[in-house]
């Protein structure tokens, strides 16, 4: 779906919504760019998970932001957000990172126009708007 912004006069955003759980090859692919996250920061974080990212035009380069969280015993307790342009600055391991977003966005693309799932056409939801049935 395209949603107009009137803030940004005539700019469009695309936006998916797919209420499917993602499948496993997508969050593992997502989880890649934390090597990324480490190698641009210099800092090596235990328990960060990676929730997206997103990259946008920048004069002659493109800006990624690659944003995260520090989880400790299950509860989000750091949120951040790594930015690297991409043609300008300088990272050793770019063809890396230029694979991973490719497997990213490959993975994202066959979870939205494929419906692409863990493997299962089916899924359990529960609905806890129910009253529960009183047993005599």
């Amino acid at each position: 779906m395209e949603i107009f912004d009137e803030k940004n006069d005539d700019t469009y955003r695309t936006v998916y919504f797919n209420e499917a759980p993602i499948h496993e090859e997508f969050a593992l692919a997502m989880q890649n760019l934390a090597f990324h996250i480490e190698k641009i920061t210099g800092t090596s974080y235990h328990n960060l998970a990676v929730d997206g990212y997103y990259r946008q035009p920048s004069g002659n380069s493109e800006l990624l932001t690659i944003y995260a969280h520090l989880s400790v015993n299950y509860e989000s307790s750091t949120n951040m957000a790594v930015r690297l342009h991409l043609g300008k600055d300088e990272y050793a391991w770019i063809d890396r990172l230029l694979e991973d977003l490719s497997l990213c966005e490959r993975e994202a693309l066959l979870y939205i126009t494929k419906g692409k799932r863990y493997g299962l056409d089916k899924f359990l939801s529960i609905n806890t708007n129910v009253e529960p049935k009183k047993v005599a």
